[in-house]
């Protein structure tokens, strides 16, 4: 690779169109079982090549040391490969954080693709998704996208034909939540019982099924509780994705978003859509990046 050489790839964001959980485990994570579905809002990374490892995010207020997934990436990569990680990574943030989103967990993965073409390695797929599942729950999955199942606390992945893409409006409000603290307050809460082994949304014929978190994300967020309200008043179908913070409207008419952000402040609408394996793949794979000005 020449020196001056960089490649790039966008990161899609996911949402869960339903979300069961199980008890805790003894490890401390929940088994859940998910539908997953990737959307074209996407952060972007770049690679180029350096003498040493160096690491940048946009905007700077983010975290840019090892904790930050698309570093830890970066390493366990390299050193899975045993190669020293020779490479400055940029990351231009897009999609809202502690948001329900998988932002970060998107980031990890397509910087585990865009670092395997950038040095030119091929390792298993095995290794790659064990290197996905030490980085967190969701990073498994965006190794795949579109649409797929989830189960165990997010390692496994069973990929689904890809429906139609359906329009969305995603309503993000000004604060983020933690997953850590969602979950501790759904123990909190009891009432968990063993997971089925069927989604409601396979016979439903609705897009939206129940999400568990959602009674824990409104007692940790009362407004949350208000906001759902009314956005199953503007819109045919409206859910919490993943811990939260964001909502997914379908079927919402503008002037009934309009009304919703006039009410909310600070509140944000962000329109997406929904993004199949193909599409995911041609969106997450390395291409030739411009030469910095």
């Amino acid at each position: 690779m020449t020196a001056d050489r960089a490649l790039s790839a966008r990161a899609p964001a996911k949402i869960n169109r339903e979300l069961r959980v199980g008890p805790r485990r003894g490890d401390g994570y929940h088994d859940i079982r998910s539908r997953f579905v990737t959307i074209d809002l996407a952060d972007s990374l770049e690679a180029r090549a350096a003498a040493d490892f160096s690491f940048f995010c946009q905007p700077d207020s983010l975290p840019a040391d090892s904790s930050n997934l698309v570093a830890r990436a970066a390493r366990s990569l390299a050193e899975a490969l045993g190669i020293a990680p020779h490479v400055q990574l940029r990351l231009s943030k897009r999609v809202p954080i502690g948001a329900g989103l998988g932002g970060g967990s998107a980031d990890a993965a397509v910087t585990l693709r865009l670092l395997c073409r950038f040095w030119g390695a091929e390792p298993p797929e095995a290794t790659l998704a064990e290197i996905a599942a030490s980085l967190g729950s969701d990073v498994p999955f965006f190794l795949v996208g579109g649409e797929a199942d989830v189960g165990g606390r997010g390692e496994r992945v069973e990929p689904r034909d890809d429906r139609a893409s359906e329009d969305l409006v995603l309503l993000v409000p000004p604060y983020s939540i933690s997953t850590a603290e969602v979950y501790a307050a759904f123990d909190r809460l009891g009432g968990t019982v063993p997971l089925s082994g069927r989604l409601e949304i396979e016979s439903s014929g609705r897009f939206f099924g129940p999400n568990d978190l959602e009674r824990a994300i409104v007692a940790m967020r009362p407004e949350m509780g208000s906001l759902l309200e009314r956005g199953r008043r503007i819109a045919d179908e409206c859910a919490v994705t993943g811990s939260g913070s964001t909502l997914v409207l379908r079927g919402a008419e503008k002037g009934g978003i309009d009304a919703c952000l006039a009410a909310n402040p600070g509140l944000r609408a962000m329109a997406c859509r929904t993004v199949g394996r193909a599409e995911y793949r041609s969106l997450t794979g390395a291409r030739e990046a411009r030469s910095p000005a």
